[in-house]
């Protein structure tokens, strides 16, 4: 979610730097960063097949974090979503 910047510079950020999203959400007056309990920039959710949070992340992932932690917890909500039906 681009929380509380410009469109414009997002995706100057996002074109710089690249862009791995399927989708990018703003924010432009911080409500949903505030209602979804966000301190610090950047930070990663990850949210199940009910909207529920599930995991939360403050600060950068790291390739290994990426791979050890939420890649497990992601795999983990998706076996749960598909055995709920």
């Amino acid at each position: 979610i681009n929380q509380r910047d410009s469109t414009r510079n997002a995706l100057s950020f996002l074109a710089e730097l690249g862009n791995p999203y399927d989708a990018v959400g703003v924010d432009r007056k911080g409500r949903a960063s505030i209602e979804w309990g966000v301190y610090g920039v950047p930070e990663t959710f990850i949210v199940n097949h009910q909207g529920h949070i599930i995991y939360k992340h403050v600060g950068p992932i790291s390739p290994r974090g990426l791979q050890e932690k939420l890649i497990p917890i992601i795999e983990d909500a998706l076996q749960s979503a598909n055995s709920s039906g």
